[in-house]
């Protein structure tokens, strides 16, 4: 009787075991993204140069957004990527700050995200970015050639890596990312789940790619010291694989969301830097 106790328990164990595997192997893209819409009737390109570029892939229609310079031509389009639960008009507040002489900004949303269709995923958001570059140059590309740059923020570092490992780019601004989605599990859950992780961003090869070009694009990492969501060390290990190329800034007091507000007179610096 003892003996067919404990296989019961081992079983009821094994099955629950099983089950936590299932629901994490099924359920896991709603643990790396949360997508957001935007209210109904909220169309801020009515009320400001704000132009939308509005593009087909396999996930459905997709949109991105053109914020132009106010005054002359463009001289750089700094391409802007979100963290997994931000939107590309969240950095309209930010930008309305900014009034540069020829700068312009593209701004991202990925599959299934505000106005756009379908669902994320690395190899969707890559897709899904390339096109949303190619439909820009199709509709000003003809007048300008300007120079590329990029920033993203957390999950949107990934993005922005994506980006520059796609495209030649003069600058890269990364914000609390991460080494790699695996390392995040292995972080959150123990590497006993990594083997089930179906969304591959890997953030040290593509950075290794652009380091490797010449000229190497200007790369500032920034990390809040106090990031309670991608612990600090990732952001130092990246900046290690080459201190002399990438300036690596640690934000004290800060944690994973605030970096924006925090750094934004730095940010500010960048997009004006060398045009």
């Amino acid at each position: 009787m003892r003996e067919i106790r404990w296989l019961k328990t081992l079983f009821r164990w094994l099955f629950l075991m099983l089950g936590v595997l299932l629901m994490l192997t099924l359920f896991q893209h709603k643990l790396i993204y949360h997508p957001r819409t935007y209210p109904a009737g909220y169309q801020p390109w009515k009320t400001s140069s704000l132009e939308l570029l509005r593009y087909h892939t396999t996930e459905g229609s997709q949109t991105a957004y053109y914020l132009p310079p106010e005054n002359g031509s463009v001289q750089r389009v700094w391409v802007l990527f979100g963290g997994n639960a931000g939107l590309a008009l969240d950095w309209l507040g930010l930008l309305t700050q900014v009034n540069l002489s020829g700068v312009g900004f593209l701004l991202i949303d990925y599959p299934g995200y505000g106005s756009c269709e379908g669902s994320a995923s690395p190899e969707m958001i890559r897709i899904s970015t390339r096109e949303a570059f190619q439909v820009w140059q199709r509709e000003y590309g003809i007048e300008s050639q300007p120079g590329w740059a990029t920033l993203g923020h957390s999950l949107g570092a990934a993005a922005a890596l994506q980006f520059a490992e796609d495209h030649p780019v003069d600058r890269i601004v990364l914000l609390s990312p991460f080494t790699s989605l695996a390392d995040m599990v292995r972080h959150l859950f123990g590497g006993w789940l990594v083997p089930l992780l179906r969304h591959h961003f890997e953030n040290r090869k593509p950075l290794q790619v652009v380091l490797e070009r010449n000229p190497f694009p200007a790369i500032l990492i920034a990390h809040g010291d106090r990031d309670e969501v991608v612990p600090v060390q990732m952001g130092r290990e990246l900046a290690a694989l080459n201190p002399g190329q990438i300036e690596y800034l640690e934000v004290l007091d800060t944690g994973h969301n605030d970096i924006l507000s925090k750094l934004w007179p730095r940010l500010h610096r960048e997009f004006a830097a060398s045009l």
